[in-house]
C-alpha cells in the first residue's frame, strides 16, 4: 500500500460550540486518541508518527511509506467517539503536481471510481490561488488514459494502488464510502479514496458519569453505547437473577455471563478515556422470588423488578456522583414499557432515568447493534426470565405496586442486595 498518512475528521457538532468549548473538546479528543494508541501500540508508536492539528481535523503522518502502523491506527482511532470518519491517505507536497495528479488518478481507477464521476472532491485550506477546476480536469484526463490503455501504464501497479483490506475498527463496523477526496492544507496534499465511517458523537469524559443497566439482550447495551457516544463514561450494572449472594451461583443460565460479554464489547469503546468504566454485578434471586410470589397474580412482577433495579442503580450512582440512570426501554415494546408503566417505574427513584431508545423500533435497534458489535452476543441462547407473569399489566397502578412493596419490605431487600454487590473493575 502507498498510504503514509491518516486523515481524521471530527464530528461536525463541534463546530456549533463556542471557540473555547471547541478547543476544549478537541483537546480532550486528542488526549483520548493518544491514550488509546499507547494502550494498543505502546509509547514507541507515538515516536513513529507525527500529529498535525487544525480546526475540525487531525492528520497523522508516518515517517515512511507503507508503514504497517496504518492498520493499527485505523483499528484504534476508527472507533473513538468524537470522530466522524477517517481516511487512509497518500501525502505529498503541493509543489509536486505531477505526483498529485498521478496518484489521485491511479487511486481513483483502482477503487472503481469512474473518471469524470461526481465522486471527486477537492478542498483547499489556505490556498486561495489553487485552480481546483484545472486540477480535477487533469486527474480525470489522466484516469481516462489509464482506463483506455487497459492498465498498461508502467507507472500503475494495481497491487500498489489496490483497495485496502476490510479496515477493521473492531468492534465498530462502520461502512466505507468509495470516493476520491483531495484535501490540501498549507503545502501538503492528502489524497484518499476511502472514507470510513466512525461512531461520531462527543469524546468520552466530556460529560458526567451515568449508571447503565446492561443485560444480555439487544436493547440495553445499545442504549449504554448511545449514552457513551454523548461523552458519558458509564458505570455498568448487571442484575443477576441467578445469584443470591456475592460470589455464589444457583443456576448456570448464563444471564450474567452474556451481559458481561456485552460489556466487554462496550469497554472496547472506552480505550483512551482518562477514566476506565466500573462494572458491578448485583445478585438478586431471592428478591425476584419475592416479587413472583406477591406480584405474579396481579401482573406486576416486571414493574416490581424494574423499580427494584432502578433503586439499586440509584444507590450506585451516589457512590460515583453519577447524574442519571440509562436503560434500554422502548415505548410500547413490552407490557412494562407503556407510557403509564414507565411513569410507575420513574416514581421509584429521584434520579433521572434516561432512555436513549425511547422512539426506536426493533429493526433500528438490531441494525445499530450489528454496527456496534453487540448483535452476536444477543444471539447467544439463555434461560428466559422466570419472573415474567402470564398476563402482565399494561397500565399498572402505582398505589397497588407500592402496597406490594410495603408488604415484602422492599427497603430490606435493597439493603441486602447492596451489601452483596460485586465490583469487577
Amino acid at each position: 500500500m502507498i498510504y503514509n498518512s491518516i486523515l481524521i475528521r471530527y464530528t461536525g457538532e463541534f463546530g456549533v460550540k463556542s471557540i473555547q468549548s471547541q478547543e476544549y473538546i478537541e483537546d480532550l479528543l486528542h488526549s483520548n486518541i493518544r491514550r488509546a494508541l499507547i494502550t494498543r501500540g505502546g509509547r514507541d508508536l507515538l515516536d513513529r508518527i507525527e500529529f498535525v492539528f487544525r480546526r475540525g481535523r487531525l492528520y497523522i503522518n508516518f515517517a515512511k511509506e507503507q508503514d504497517t502502523d496504518v492498520n493499527l491506527l485505523i483499528s484504534v482511532v476508527g472507533r473513538i467517539f468524537g470522530i466522524s470518519s477517517i481516511s487512509p491517505c497518500f501525502r505529498t507536497s503541493l509543489r509536486d503536481k505531477t505526483a498529485v495528479v498521478s496518484v489521485a488518478a491511479k487511486l481513483m481507477v483502482s477503487h472503481g471510481i469512474f473518471p469524470g464521476s461526481s465522486k471527486i472532491s477537492v478542498r483547499a485550506i489556505k490556498n486561495p490561488n489553487l485552480d481546483i477546476s484545472s486540477l480535477k480536469k487533469d486527474i480525470t484526463n489522466f484516469g481516462k488514459k489509464i482506463v483506455q490503455k487497459n492498465d498498461s501504464d508502467k507507472g500503475f501497479s494495481r497491487r500498489r494502488f489496490k483497495k485496502g483490506p476490510r479496515w477493521k475498527t473492531t468492534p465498530w463496523n462502520g461502512p466505507i464510502e468509495r470516493m476520491l477526496e483531495i484535501e490540501i492544507y498549507e503545502d501538503q496534499v492528502y489524497i484518499s479514496a476511502e472514507r470510513i465511517k466512525s461512531p461520531g458523537g462527543f469524546p468520552l469524559g466530556l460529560d458526567d458519569q451515568l449508571v447503565t443497566l446492561v443485560s444480555g439482550g439487544l436493547d440495553s447495551p445499545v442504549a449504554a453505547w448511545m449514552a457513551m457516544r454523548r461523552g458519558a463514561i458509564p458505570v455498568f450494572v448487571v442484575m443477576d437473577p441467578h445469584g443470591d449472594k456475592k460470589g455464589t451461583r444457583t443456576n448456570a443460565s448464563g444471564v450474567r455471563e452474556i451481559a458481561l460479554k456485552n460489556i466487554e464489547v462496550l469497554v472496547e469503546y472506552t480505550k483512551g478515556a482518562a477514566e476506565a468504566p466500573t462494572v458491578y454485578v448485583v445478585p438478586y434471586e431471592s428478591v425476584l422470588d419475592a416479587f413472583i410470589k406477591h406480584g405474579a397474580k396481579k401482573g406486576i412482577t416486571c414493574l416490581l423488578c424494574k423499580r427494584f433495579m432502578y433503586r439499586v442503580a440509584e444507590h450506585i450512582s451516589f457512590l460515583h456522583d453519577a447524574q442519571g440512570i440509562v436503560t434500554g426501554e422502548i415505548l410500547g415494546e413490552q407490557a412494562s414499557q407503556t407510557a403509564k408503566n414507565l411513569n410507575v417505574l420513574n416514581d421509584a427513584v429521584k434520579m433521572p432515568v434516561h432512555r436513549p431508545l425511547f422512539g426506536f423500533d426493533k429493526d433500528e435497534v438490531v441494525s445499530l447493534a450489528g454496527r456496534i458489535g453487540t448483535r452476536p452476543v444477543a444471539d447467544i441462547a439463555s434461560d428466559p426470565c422466570k419472573g415474567v407473569p402470564n398476563h402482565p399489566t399494561i397500565r399498572g397502578d402505582l398505589i397497588e405496586v407500592e402496597k406490594v412493596e410495603k408488604k415484602i419490605d422492599i427497603k430490606k431487600y435493597v439493603e441486602q442486595c447492596v451489601s452483596n454487590i460485586e465490583k469487577l473493575s
